[in-house]
């Protein structure tokens, strides 16, 4: 029998305030029209069918936005987006998550869902990280140009100031 593993990400060096911004969040609706366009942006973007919003709490990673994919939630060490998130500029892109040794056994990877295409930018909440908004595709994709990059930076921080927006009308 031959055993696979893939790498969950690292962990903010203050999880405990991260977490604390992400339980500050409002609750973000599946059908909110600026946050569906955003993520027909991120679609046309990265050229991916599917776009999506994560969170990272506690120890899942929840979707409450999506196109092209049914949101789910996911268990935080299998998911890619805290990878993201630990990037030094909060934007990661996997070309083929099959050829990255951290993700090619990773379930979503190597099983029936087949993704092989993965990018990503960081969305804060305040000073912290606390999800990531991201394009997925089964087939594998080039890199990020500088346009791309700066792009996608861009609509992770609209996605943000929306939520902040969101959470300042509830206050």
């Amino acid at each position: 029998m031959t055993l696979h593993f893939f790498s969950a990400a690292f962990r903010p060096y203050d999880e405990v305030a991260r977490q604390r911004a992400v339980d500050a969040l409002p609750s973000i609706p599946a059908d909110d029209a600026e946050l569906q366009f955003i993520l027909e942006e991120v679609r046309a973007v990265l050229g991916t069918p599917m776009a999506m919003l994560t969170i990272i709490d506690h120890e899942v990673q929840h979707m409450p936005i999506a196109i092209g994919v049914q949101p789910m939630t996911v268990s935080r060490a299998m998911a890619f987006c805290p990878h993201t998130m630990a990037e030094p500029d909060g934007v990661l892109c996997v070309p083929d998550l099959r050829a990255d040794s951290r993700f090619s056994a990773n379930p979503m990877v190597s099983g029936p869902m087949g993704i092989r295409y993965y990018a990503g930018a960081s969305v804060m909440n305040g000073l912290d990280r606390v999800g990531a908004l991201c394009g997925i595709d089964t087939r594998p994709g080039g890199p990020l140009s500088s346009a791309k990059r700066s792009t996608l930076t861009r609509l992770a921080q609209a996605v943000a100031a929306h939520i902040g927006a969101a959470s300042r009308r509830l206050d």
